[in-house]
């Protein structure tokens, strides 16, 4: 890479487009497309009765009008769900989806997936990511535009050994330097940290493995040319779009 020119990194809209549209619905995911960035981030967890669904929390206190746990509701209670009132009137009414709802308009508007097993209980992560397979396999979702990521190594190495042509992601929060070792055995694609434990020393480690860069959750233009600079390949944003040329530039 020219360092006088380095390659600007791709966007990725967060939970869709996270400061414009209820997160992980298929109204964010719709924005995220009409901002004209080319991945959009989504979490995915089961139901009790084991249909993964899209969703962050553990709960749906946060992004629904609802109360209590993902895992203790089935899918017919969590689709009774207002999930966009909360973020503006606009979108009363909006719902959380299934898995097999997003990766549908997903493969509609021909987006790349960054999907993140969202692990609330790791005792059954093995169940979890059985569960994430039989949807992408029903759904025919091309997998050279999906991408797997997860804090819980144990969901990356099962997505590995289920799913073993789809790329994979680490993500972690602070920087340890053991993460480097998971790189050969697991055969990740990228490491993906947040952006504000990221420093050029760690970039240069990083990129030195031979795996992409990515960084969550970077909401601020003026930050964009030094982590470019550094080497960064994929920025996780909750403003997709709002990046532009220009302030992207270095």
């Amino acid at each position: 890479m020219n360092a006088m020119n380095p390659k600007q990194p791709e966007m990725t809209g967060h939970r869709g487009a996270a400061r414009f549209a209820p997160e992980n619905t298929l109204a964010g995911i719709r924005r995220a497309a009409q901002a004209g960035v080319p991945w959009v981030e989504i979490d995915t967890q089961l139901t009790a009765d084991e249909v993964p669904v899209v969703i962050h929390d553990a709960t749906v206190d946060r992004c629904s009008n609802g109360h209590g746990a993902v895992r203790s509701m089935s899918l017919a209670a969590i689709r009774s769900l207002d999930a966009g009132s909360w973020f503006d009137p606009a979108f009363a009414g909006e719902r959380i989806p299934t898995l097999d709802e997003a990766l549908a308009l997903i493969n509609e508007l021909g987006l790349n997936l960054n999907l993140e097993i969202k692990v609330h209980h790791p005792e059954e992560v093995a169940l979890q990511v059985s569960k994430v397979r039989a949807c992408i396999e029903r759904s025919g979702f091309p997998l050279e535009r999906l991408f797997f990521s997860s804090f819980l190594p144990e969901a990356v190495r099962l997505c590995q050994q289920q799913m073993p042509t789809v790329r994979r992601g680490q993500l972690i929060n602070e920087w340890v330097p053991r993460v480097l070792d998971a790189i050969g055995p697991m055969d990740l694609y990228s490491i993906n940290i947040n952006h504000r434990h990221l420093t050029e020393s760690v970039a240069r480690q990083i990129k030195a493995r031979g795996v992409k860069l990515m960084i969550y959750t970077l909401n601020d233009p003026e930050q964009v040319a030094r982590l470019t600079r550094w080497g960064v390949d994929n920025i996780i944003t909750d403003l997709p779009g709002a990046l532009s040329a220009d302030q992207r530039a270095v």
